[in-house]
């Protein structure tokens, strides 16, 4: 496999708080990733990295800025280098279609169609130029999986990288589920937001690694207590994915607590497990498809859903979608963040 650098990557020279854009040419196609480097950067010291993923039709900057409200503000005050890897893209008429490709085994164009409603009965998304993988496919068949972990060991080889924390959105979620299956051995701990394994696909790894499943009760994009999703779309249930989890582990010890800010939250820790790895689950039981808290508001004190993070910042102004707006702090982010830290550390 030969991989091209277009813009290389010079730590010498990375010592600013700019997020920087990467070209990178990966098995035939030109992708892209972004990075910030926070301010108080010595590469003379260990640093953890901390790799986000958008959503569908999501992008690397909307992650950055309107999902999480501007995450490289957390890799300023927690002094972590923050990954923002693009998935491949094209265009459905004058719609931008991004997103990640989930599904990491082998299967066939059957299995594929038999995970939806009938054509007629659900939300027809665009299929990635050729790349028929069949009637409810919609996400490239690119290794995107590959491509991650060939990022993260880019990173590794120039940066004295301590821990390698994962995070990814909706859809960008379920490639998180999947990704920890494939490459446990690159991660330290991932968490999955809105987002639950396509029916049939759900894993587990063969190798502990920590892992945080949040969710949201009323979520009707990406049910996480079963049925069909919205568009016509068959999932696995939160309940599923950790059990399947606690099992293959061995989790000895669960510990349950509910907890309120703005919303409310149910939370289920496991422990005691083989390689000593936490497993989490957490049950927003006030939100929709959202990222914490980012649809609560103030005002009525009621959490809804708001489209977000199909967006870009200047830095990827060669997409011709709207800039993000939304770019208020995130309580979830911080939020999300403390708990990937705190699992790593708990006792």
């Amino acid at each position: 496999m030969k991989i091209f650098l277009i813009l290389s990557l010079f730590v010498n020279i990375l010592s600013s708080s700019e997020m920087q854009k990467v070209y990178i040419e990966y098995e035939g196609d030109q992708r892209q990733y972004l990075f910030f480097v926070p301010e108080n950067f010595n590469n003379l010291e260990n640093i953890d990295l901390v790799v986000g993923l958008h959503g569908y039709n999501g992008t690397a900057s909307g992650f950055e800025s309107e999902v999480t409200g501007g995450f490289n503000k957390l890799a300023n005050k927690y002094n972590f280098i923050a990954l923002y890897p693009e998935s491949l893209n094209f265009y459905d008429n004058d719609t931008l279609v991004n997103t990640f490709n989930d599904i990491i085994r082998p299967t066939t164009y059957e299995e594929i169609s038999s995970i939806c409603l009938s054509d007629s009965e659900r939300y027809v998304y665009p299929k990635y130029p050729n790349c028929d993988r069949g009637r409810c496919g919609w996400a490239p068949c690119a290794d995107d999986a590959s491509f991650v972990k060939m990022l993260i060991d880019i990173f590794k080889r120039n940066y004295n990288i301590r821990n390698v924390y994962m995070i990814g959105n909706s859809s960008g979620g379920t490639f998180v589920n999947s990704y920890v299956c494939k490459y446990p051995e690159s991660i330290t701990s991932a968490i999955s937001i809105n987002a639950m394994s396509r029916s049939g696909f759900g894993c587990t790894p063969n190798e502990p690694v920590n892992f945080i499943s949040y969710a949201s009760l009323k979520d009707t994009s990406v049910p996480p207590i079963g049925g069909v999703s919205a568009d016509g779309l068959f999932y696995e249930t939160q309940e599923d994915l950790i059990n399947s989890w606690v099992d293959k582990f061995k989790c000895k010890d669960k510990t349950s607590t509910t907890y309120k800010h703005y919303e409310t939250f149910n939370e289920n820790l496991f422990s005691d497990c083989l390689g000593g790895i936490k497993v989490i689950s957490i049950l927003n039981l006030d939100s929709d498809h959202m990222w914490p808290e980012a649809g609560y508001n103030k005002d009525n004190g009621i959490s809804s859903y708001t489209n977000y993070g199909t967006c870009v910042t200047d830095i990827q102004n060669e997409f011709k979608i709207p800039k993000c707006y939304r770019t208020n702090d995130r309580w979830g982010s911080e939020f999300i963040l403390k708990k990937l830290f705190e699992i790593n550390n708990l006792n």
